[in-house]
């Protein structure tokens, strides 16, 4: 991403997210990033050979019983959803960077530190916070709203928002269940 300005770079990192959002068909919060798993097809994974290393860093960070995915204890679910986000991020600019070899450490240096942004629009796509916000809810709800840590609430309330999506219907940030 040498040569690019940083607005040209975050566009890169939201177009992907909101790839992925896209793919999920999500329409209302909060994005089940967990849900890659159930199927894991994503136009990357073919491409960059995603998917045995997306699985190993979904083991890292969750423990599964029968089937199903269970948050250890020890770090809450609004933070394991984050650094899954920003895990996956990092195993897709991993993948890029291998394919590209040498090359890349001339031209891509600096891709991990948007991993941070690029979990936050992805559990946080700009349509869904743009619909959040005009039906009048605030910061004080969102974080719970989306399932993502508080910090990283009031930075992507703070983030630019592009409305580039479909609309989406508006929703009843009450009325969601985190199941």
């Amino acid at each position: 991403m040498a040569n690019l300005s940083e607005t040209e770079r975050q566009d890169i990192v939201r177009d992907v997210a909101l790839e992925l959002v896209d793919h999920m068909g999500v329409t209302k919060p909060p994005v089940w990033i967990e849900n890659l798993l159930k199927n894991p097809r994503l136009v990357y994974v073919d491409r960059l050979s995603l998917e045995e290393t997306f699985v190993e860093v979904l083991d890292a960070l969750y423990v599964w019983s029968d089937g199903e995915l269970l948050v250890p204890q020890d770090m809450p679910l609004v933070e394991r959803r984050f650094a899954l986000a920003s895990e996956l991020f990092n195993i897709m600019t991993t993948g890029i960077i291998n394919r590209l070899e040498g090359l890349a450490k001339l031209l891509v240096p600096e891709l991990g530190e948007y991993a941070s942004y690029f979990a936050r629009v992805l559990l946080a796509p700009d349509s869904l916070v743009h619909a959040y916000q005009i039906q009048g809810y605030a910061l004080d709800d969102f974080a719970n709203a989306f399932l993502i840590p508080n910090r990283i609430a009031v930075e992507r309330w703070q983030d630019p928002i592009l409305i580039t999506q479909n609309p989406v219907e508006p929703f009843n940030s009450a009325g969601f269940s985190p199941s």
